[in-house]
């Protein structure tokens, strides 16, 4: 490796985790004219403002925002249940036992556990194409199991967690299907189990963060496989979480993702 692309190296990596979201790097709106791109945050509460303002499409044509999100007519595939809020904020700060974030993708909610005591609980929006779980690159999905948190940054997304996706189980499924080497799964299995990032470049997808952006109850599933949260209330996940592995390996906070 030469020592100029040695240097480079850590801000490839920054750049491609700040784009996140399982996909490619998105490329600016209006790059044609250099514009300022416009923020995740403001496209969401345009697509909201457009949600509130009546709609010309025919009956039961799905509705596409600008970042590619698809609802129904009828808004019928997303429940989300109350109350929405910090239940044991004095939790949040003083958590003394395991700690685990719990997503349920069905209710579009996330909950930040402090052993059996839900600490705090808050809307999500998910992947454009959330049912099931995530099986390769580029299919909309959030994924579903147990994973740790390897690491997390400031982002385009305000804030990002990033999920250590794929994990031993995702791997083990990739090769009994040919979709991943044995080489790429001894890569994958070994970063796990010495809690890093594993390798972000197979087909099984790459860069499924928790991030900011906007979600909830009030926005559509706008991302590429991601969970996205209000800005306020990653700032609560961010700073819940523990990074790091336990001596047996285990992570300090569990990400555990519900159907």
């Amino acid at each position: 490796m030469s020592t100029k692309l040695r240097y480079l190296l850590p801000s490839l990596l920054a750049a491609a985790m700040a784009a996140g979201c399982g996909g490619p790097v998105p490329q600016p709106v209006e790059a044609p004219l250099a514009k300022p791109r416009a923020t995740v945050a403001a496209t969401v509460q345009r697509a909201g403002e457009r949600a509130a303002t009546p709609s010309t499409r025919a009956a039961g044509e799905p509705e596409r925002n600008e970042l590619g999100a698809k609802t129904s007519a009828n808004g019928a595939d997303k429940t989300v249940e109350a109350p929405l809020a910090p239940v044991h904020p004095e939790l949040l700060d003083r958590c003394t036992e395991a700690r685990t974030i719990v997503i349920e993708k069905g209710k579009r909610r996330l909950e930040l556990m402090c052993g059996d005591e839900v600490a705090a609980r808050y809307g999500v929006s998910l992947g454009f194409a959330p049912e099931g779980h995530k099986h390769h690159e580029g299919d909309g999905k959030t994924p579903e199991g147990d994973y740790a948190i390897s690491t997390k940054f400031h982002s385009q997304f305000h804030r990002s967690l990033q999920v250590a996706y794929p994990n031993i189980a995702d791997a083990d499924r990739g090769l009994e299907e040919g979709q991943i080497s044995r080489g790429q799964h001894y890569a994958i299995t070994s970063a796990i189990k010495g809690c890093r990032t594993p390798p972000q470049n197979t087909a099984l997808g790459s860069y499924i963060q928790v991030h900011g952006g906007g979600g909830g109850p009030d926005v559509s599933d706008w991302t590429l496989g991601c969970v996205a949260l209000d800005n306020d209330n990653i700032e609560q996940v961010f700073a819940f979480h523990r990074p790091g592995c336990s001596p047996d390996g285990s992570p300090r906070t569990l990400l555990r993702i519900l159907p």
